[in-house]
């Protein structure tokens, strides 16, 4: 019988839970947008019942699409080895992704169904997706003869809870004002993004990468979702842009001295502007961030930065600078200019 989740309570605290108290019937089925918590349940399930000595004997995993209806059930049918379940986890299928199947039949639908109302007590059968069921028959059945988990992408309370966790078992103290400017950077409550928990445990392993390991500052948090060579590139063109030259030379200097040479800085610049111009022409055609984002596949930190930095220029100041810099860079990669006179020259015509 599908669980009644409760508006307040997510389905991996509701899940949590049911592993502690050991509340799982033999037919469970985990879907959402958040993948990394389907695995995460699908295997917490696979430590709890399966003996890791006999892996192989009691744990099958499929992600073929077409595996036969009639090889999941034989799996489900056969007994443990050396385990307190067997565990037999089908992701993805057909059957749930697509509502007339090629290869499945309804008495195929029929046959899982009924395996699910009449299922072997000795196995825990895990049917996983990311699809979305809304128009699958199947699927919604499926929800109400199983033990259903929607795992729904998490709110704000819940998504800094989840960031606090990993940043607390690296032994890193982040500020409320820290993880907030992480989590509004990060994409993650863009309706037509596609950033997920995922992307945000892989972020925050960066963040605690660049940290001093005591404490998540700012710049760490810019770095790691920007990249170090970015944040300059940004702190660099908000000071040139700004009319700021000294401190846009001092910039400049200061990443020469950190280990990076001139062609690299020129190189950079050339695939900022590069950037900037296309989103402005993407917004020009009244195009929304997330959709940018899609088109680019980059992350939304950088097209945000780089919207904010095209409302400085013209298009046709963009292109100039464009050409000049192309310039300049084939001047230094051929050695007509020296490298200091380079970069007066990349900061006065920015």
């Amino acid at each position: 019988m599908a669980n009644k989740k409760d508006k307040q309570e997510h389905a991996y605290k509701k899940f949590g839970a049911d592993l502690k108290s050991d509340d799982f019937g033999p037919v469970l089925f985990l879907y959402g947008i958040e993948q990394y918590l389907v695995e995460w349940a699908a295997l917490s399930l696979v430590k709890k019942y399966v003996n890791p000595a006999a892996l192989s004997f009691d744990f099958v995993k499929t992600d073929d699409e077409n595996t036969p209806v009639d090889e999941i059930i034989a799996s489900c049918e056969t007994f443990p080895m050396f385990s307190e379940k067997r565990v037999v986890w089908v992701r993805n299928h057909s059957l749930l992704k697509s509502i007339n199947p090629k290869g499945f039949s309804t008495a195929d639908k029929e046959a899982l169904l009924g395996y699910a109302e009449n299922p072997s007590e000795q196995t825990i059968l895990i049917l996983s997706t990311d699809a979305d069921g809304e128009k699958n028959d199947f699927f919604k059945e499926l929800k109400k003869k199983s033990q259903s988990y929607d795992f729904a992408a998490l709110d704000y309370a819940q998504l800094a809870a989840f960031a606090e966790k990993r940043f607390r078992a690296a032994g890193i103290a982040v500020k409320r004002d820290i993880l907030r400017y992480m989590i509004e950077e990060s994409g993650y409550f863009n309706k037509e993004g596609e950033y997920r928990i995922l992307n945000l445990e892989n972020d925050i392993k960066k963040i605690i990468a660049h940290s001093d390991g005591m404490e998540i500052r700012l710049e760490d948090v810019s770095a790691a979702l920007n990249g170090d060579m970015d944040t300059f590139i940004f702190n660099f063109l908000d000071a040139a842009a700004g009319k700021k030259k000294d401190v846009a030379f001092k910039i400049m200097h200061n990443m020469l001295n950190a280990g990076s040479d001139v062609f690299a800085i020129t190189g950079m610049l050339i695939n900022q502007f590069e950037l900037i111009l296309e989103v402005k022409e993407f917004k020009e055609d009244a195009m929304s961030m997330p959709e940018i984002v899609k088109i680019m596949k980059i992350h939304e930190f950088r097209i945000k930065k780089a919207i904010q930095a095209a409302d400085r220029f013209t298009k046709t100041k963009l292109k100039e600078i464009l050409v000049q810099l192309y310039e300049i860079d084939r001047n230094i990669k051929t050695g007509v200019l020296e490298q200091n006179l380079a970069l007066e020259l990349l900061v006065g015509r920015i």
